[in-house]
């Protein structure tokens, strides 16, 4: 019985870190006629250099791990130049890149919520003034204020050949720890949109 207790626990924290990531809107050039994509240069502007980068690389991982060739910008673009048209296209033009793969940060919200020590009655929510929430909430001593961000992430895949925007979408990432779970949400619904738009090839590394 523990066991199966224990097996439930595990399912519902997987469910709320693949949930941690939301698309909010998607566009995708139906005109299109190239081939899926065998080798993507991947490129990604977030909260710092760090973040970045640890973006770069698990996206590179992820795509590779659904067969297509994939490469962070910071191994192959020159330092501070990801924002660099110049030095993009000197990179498609070396490593024979058929599509680059770019993501950067649009919006940060926070959202503050208390978290209570022990048990906390909810009245205040509805019987108080917003303005008096902290003031008069019965939260036991020792309760806190955890804060909570929103970020807004763009991404958007070009084709290396014509740089034209072949697919685009928006999403929004939920999360209190951004170098470990924004990556991780913000990832796993980046390659699995664009695998489901048919735009992975698949033999790439086959």
């Amino acid at each position: 019985m523990k066991k199966i207790f224990f097996l439930l626990l595990v399912s519902g924290f997987l469910l709320m870190a693949c949930s941690s990531t939301k698309v909010t809107g998607v566009w995708q050039d139906e005109n299109y006629k190239g081939k899926p994509f065998v080798n993507i240069l991947v490129v990604s502007s977030f909260l710092d250099g760090e973040v970045s980068h640890m973006s770069e690389v698990q996206l590179a991982r992820y795509l590779r791990k659904r067969g297509v060739s994939a490469s962070p910008s910071h191994i192959v673009l020159p330092s501070g130049s990801r924002a660099s048209v110049e030095a993009i296209t000197t990179a498609v033009g070396e490593h024979a890149f058929d599509g680059v793969l770019i993501s950067r940060l649009v919006d940060k919200v926070d959202v503050n919520q208390i978290v209570a020590k022990g048990s906390c009655n909810s009245r205040w929510d509805s019987d108080y003034r917003q303005s008096e929430r902290h003031s008069l909430s019965p939260c036991p001593p020792g309760s806190r204020t955890r804060t909570t961000a929103v970020y807004g992430i763009e991404t958007k895949l070009y084709s290396a050949e014509t740089r034209e925007l072949v697919m685009s979408f928006s999403s929004k990432t939920t999360t209190d720890r951004p170098s470990g779970e924004l990556i991780k949400g913000f990832v796993k619904t980046v390659v699995e949109r664009l695998n489901r738009a048919g735009l992975l090839s698949e033999s790439a590394l086959k």
